[in-house]
């Protein structure tokens, strides 16, 4: 029988679909939350992130932890792997990851009218309207996130399945029968072609969340057989970088010829850099003096660290919230939500994270009380650079003695 990729807009009847197609195909269920699990356990990286990576909104600093690159990568290696099996119906978003050239498995979508799905998510949730509206805008809202990711300009205009399956006009026991019929066809069966294509794509993923979990997030392809890692940016030590990427392939496919490309892109004034694992890369700096804030910034990029900056103690609060930096570099004069109080309610909700006072206003007793609520440390603006760099480093080694 066909693997079989089923993904649904929210409050489709999903769930009823699946388990009744696998009941009539005799297929087994492979979850999101099964596949995020083994890449889990697999790949040594924590289930939430996973979540936060495939479903969550994209954090300000992934442009430099490349968390989310790195969990894709680490999930499709582990979903591609799922392909060599058959009788699979596989549920989730990850259904997207599949290349069209493996033909043999049938990719299905469910949709449904806004009012079909308030009318359902009513069923499953006792909210107002309002509220429903807004699940369900919640919900659209990590699809097309999604979606955007890999590059589908306009999702809600094309589908990438082969049945799109509108539930508002159709029973479940129907669209059942609409896929059973077209998994049953010969064009679902495995050929030559279709078989190379998911090897293929099992060993492209193995090679990619290789990389990426060594730092490295690249676009590998196989032509003629041979292994092509392309780099987009410029690179500082090519031949360094090389050797390295060569070394990681290897050890996947001894006996495969290797190639680095260099793209298009080489000569852009961004330098290719992977991602530095001794460093911290999710540093929020908080200070309502724009200027210093920058140049604090800038400056500490150039010591490999990943900064975002805020100028408020209500942004700081927002972002903690939704991103958890690893560090904060803290002012105490800010407007509105002074320093001393978001100190306090980062300690009050999230203890974990090392806040560091960087100000120009702080006298002892000031500083003093700030550690007594539980800051890191505090410096004195204008702080020796090398200081403040070590004591960041300091703070991002206690936060990795907790984990």
């Amino acid at each position: 029988m066909p693997i079989i990729t089923l993904v649904s807009a929210a409050y489709c009847r999903e769930e009823e679909v699946a388990r009744a197609l696998a009941a009539a195909l005799s297929l087994r269920i492979v979850e999101d939350r099964e596949i995020i699990a083994e890449a889990s356990a697999k790949y040594s990286i924590k289930e939430n992130k996973f979540y936060q990576a495939l479903f969550g909104k994209p954090s300000v600093f992934n442009v430099f932890t490349r968390d989310r690159e790195r969990c894709v990568s680490c999930y499709k290696a582990v979903l591609a792997a799922r392909l060599l099996e058959d009788d699979q119906l596989i549920l989730g978003l990850g259904g997207y990851l599949v290349p069209r050239t493996v033909t043999h498995v049938l990719q299905v979508s469910l949709t449904a009218d806004t009012a079909f799905r308030m009318d359902r998510a009513r069923q499953v949730h006792d909210l107002e309207p309002k509220a429903l509206s807004k699940l369900l805008d919640q919900e659209d809202a990590s699809v097309t996130r999604w979606t955007e990711y890999l590059n589908w300009k306009n999702p809600t205009q094309t589908s990438p399945s082969d049945i799109l399956i509108s539930m508002d006009n159709m029973s479940v026991e129907n669209a059942v029968e609409l896929i059973q019929d077209r998994a049953r066809r010969s064009v679902t069966l495995p050929t030559v072609e279709s078989m190379q294509a998911v090897e293929e794509f099992v060993l492209i993923a193995r090679i990619e969340a290789a990389l990426a979990v060594k730092g490295h997030v690249l676009k590998v392809e196989i032509k003629s057989g041979k292994i092509v890692l392309r780099v987009d940016k410029n690179i500082v030590r090519p031949e360094r970088l090389e050797e390295e990427l060569l070394e990681i392939v290897r050890d996947i496919v001894p006996d495969r010829e290797v190639e680095v490309q260099l793209g298009s892109d080489m000569f852009q004034t961004d330098v290719y850099r992977p991602y530095d694992f001794e460093n911290p890369s999710k540093v929020l700096v908080v200070d309502d003096e724009m200027d210093f804030a920058a140049r604090l910034s800038e400056r500490l990029k150039m010591r490999e660290m990943g900064v975002a900056v805020v100028t408020s103690g209500e942004e700081a609060l927002e972002l903690v919230e939704e991103d958890e930096p690893e560090v904060v570099i803290l002012d105490l004069k800010m407007p509105e939500i002074s320093g001393e109080e978001v100190l306090r309610m980062i300690q009050k909700g999230h203890p974990k994270i090392p806040v560091i006072i960087l100000s120009g206003m702080g006298d002892p007793a000031k500083f003093q009380a700030c550690m007594d609520m539980g800051a890191f440390a505090c410096l004195q603006k204008p702080a020796d650079f090398k200081e403040l760099t070590e004591t960041i480093r300091r703070a991002y080694a206690s936060l990795e003695q907790q984990t």
